[in-house]
């Protein structure tokens, strides 16, 4: 029987037993039953079965469980229901990782590009990337047009739409892709270096699509979607069409499967680990010092998650943004290295010279520490 394992952090709480928590694990994920009403041929088939146990606090362990892989059925959706279905309602289960050799092919594909492919493409070999991202929502196309060719001026490589901008009437979707397209090429006219036009494209799965082919065609670089928006599998559907863009992917909408130390899915597990076997080029996260609440042990972790040889997918740029200061951005390269592509939105829009000014500060701190 062919066969993957899950590896999970079990936390006990109100008296559990570790071994009844694992049993019950098992049990949830799959026959959804009690065991001993289960016919054995089925639960010997279906039913996980535990391979090790380490206990590494008090209350609190690390498991791997080996399930069929005929459970899937071929089928993302019922793999998310075998990843993290029931359980997901149950207190202390929180999912590290996966054995991904084993559904390489099958079931998942990866990034279309990974960081070799779009380092070749765009020519940039020894440094770190730069990105920005267009705000504040409520701009007309065409200021959002006049800001991406400032940045472009500035020597910005990834500027792409913020994730609030979809197709409000004061920012049409095809409106403002054709004066951000527009926009890159009278800079890269101007200066002959080139920056790349990311739109937004999250929707319902149909639309979103539709917005990916259309963005094709008008001439963008790559696109911004919010998988756990528009969908895990849009992603993946996505990266493997014939119509091929980057995709940049952003963690809207999935904070609480992440924030809990003690539930749901751990951030280099899910950012940079499985959004990277679902297609994402570029994998988003909150930096630590800015908004929100990683530390810097969770940040590299992800960062190692998306670009590990052990995982066999493309490697994937890091992007970590959520409040990057242009001040501390020697640091951050120091910290993450060249393959990292750093995400500033605020810095460089407060920057008393304006933002190709603020641009262009970037991309000489950037080129000089490589």
């Amino acid at each position: 029987m062919d066969t993957f394992n899950i590896y999970y952090r079990l936390s006990l709480t109100g008296g559990e037993n570790i071994d009844r928590k694992v049993e019950k694990l098992c049990r949830e994920q799959s026959v959804e039953m009690p065991l001993g009403v289960v016919p054995e041929a089925i639960k010997k088939k279906v039913v996980g079965q535990p391979v090790s146990i380490d206990q590494i606090a008090g209350d609190t362990y690390d498991l791997s469980v080996q399930w069929p892989l005929e459970n899937l059925g071929g089928d993302i959706s019922t793999f998310l229901n075998v990843l993290y279905g029931n359980i997901s309602m149950q207190p202390g289960i929180r999912i590290t990782g996966l054995e991904w050799k084993k559904l390489k092919g099958t079931l998942f594909h990866g990034p279309a590009f990974g960081i070799e492919a779009i380092r070749d493409i765009y020519g940039i070999r020894d440094r770190a990337l730069s990105s920005t991202a267009l705000k504040p929502l409520g701009s007309s196309a065409e200021r959002f047009g006049q800001m991406c060719y400032e940045f472009a001026l500035g020597g910005i490589d990834v500027i792409k739409d913020d994730h609030g901008l979809t197709d409000q009437s004061y920012a049409p979707f095809e409106e403002r892709v054709r004066a951000c397209v527009k926009a890159v090429g009278k800079a890269a006219d101007e200066t002959g270096r080139r920056s790349y036009y990311y739109p937004h494209i999250t929707a319902l799965a149909g639309e979103a699509v539709r917005r990916y082919e259309k963005a094709a065609e008008l001439g963008a670089d790559g696109v911004i979607i919010c998988p756990h928006i528009a969908g895990l599998e849009t992603m993946h559907l996505l990266a493997g069409m014939d119509v091929e863009l980057p995709i940049i992917a952003h963690p809207s909408f999935s904070g609480a499967l992440t924030t809990h130390n003690r539930q749901g899915l751990s951030p280099d597990f899910l950012y940079g680990a499985f959004w990277r076997a679902l297609g994402a080029d570029y994998v988003i996260y909150p930096n630590v010092e800015g908004r929100f609440i990683f530390s810097e042990e969770q940040c590299l972790a992800i960062n190692e998650a998306a670009r590990t040889a052990e995982i066999p997918f493309k490697k994937s740029f890091p992007m970590p943004g959520g409040g990057l200061q242009l001040s501390d951005v020697d640091k951050w390269i120091e910290t993450y290295g060249k393959d990292t592509a750093f995400l500033m939105g605020g810095s460089l829009y407060e920057h008393p010279e304006g933002i190709t000014v603020g641009a262009r500060e970037l991309m000489r701190k950037i080129t000089e520490i490589g």
